[in-house]
């Protein structure tokens, strides 16, 4: 059962992946960046710098730092992963600070992180399975990846009461540069390594959902 799934993963993760950046960049320049802008003017200083963290990120920490014959394959694979356990992290306070802001953004918001985090998962689990972990392994650790999202938000929600609108327009500024940088960086180039028809009608797909789901929820 478990290898029919990760065959099965294998085949259908472009599908994802080019649906979840649709609904990435559409709750970004929808959503975020707009409430953002009511609640602090200034707003593109902080999504720039999630743009320019997430880059420096993925360069010292993650597996794009790392040349694949220079280094060791588990532990660059193990590192990887804590670096998409951060990214899972933030994505959990994300959804907290939706919430605070308005229930529907939080919706909005939530639903963007859950695509995103489908898609992630896929990546990790294939990760680690490269990387010669075993499959119970691989599992077990792309569990707790998906569990630093959860736990993001629960502490993050408790941190934001009586927070002032200015630091709730930053944070909502800097997840709309996260956003915007998972999509275009990662999720993006992933979609070009088998590009077909499918690819760009999933991604308007997914573009096309959040702005009904906007327009309906709001």
């Amino acid at each position: 059962m478990v290898r029919w799934a990760q065959n099965w993963t294998k085949r259908n993760s472009l599908y994802l992946i080019s649906f979840a950046v649709g609904v990435l960049l559409a709750v970004a320049f929808f959503n975020l960046i707009p409430e953002s802008t009511e609640l602090y003017n200034q707003w593109y200083y902080p999504a720039l710098a999630a743009i320019l963290f997430f880059f420096i990120l993925e360069q010292y920490i993650t597996y794009h730092s790392c040349h694949e014959e220079e280094c060791p394959v588990q532990p660059v694979a193990i590192t990887s992963g804590l670096g998409i356990g951060l990214h899972s992290l933030i994505d959990g306070m994300v959804i907290a600070v939706g919430f605070e802001v308005s229930p529907t953004l939080g919706i909005i918001t939530a639903m963007a992180v859950i695509f995103h985090e489908l898609a992630e998962g896929v990546f990790s689990y294939t990760l680690f399975i490269h990387g010669g972990l075993s499959i119970r392994k691989s599992v077990f650790y792309s569990f707790l990846i998906a569990l630093a999202t959860p736990f993001g938000a629960v502490i993050t929600f408790f941190l934001l009461k009586n927070i002032s609108s200015g630091i709730l327009g930053i944070l909502l500024a800097f997840a709309a540069g996260s956003f915007i940088y998972i999509g275009a960086a990662d999720l993006i180039p992933q979609t070009h390594k088998k590009s077909n028809l499918w690819n760009l009608l999933l991604v308007l797909l997914g573009v096309g959902f959040i702005f009904v789901l906007s327009r309906f929820l709001g």
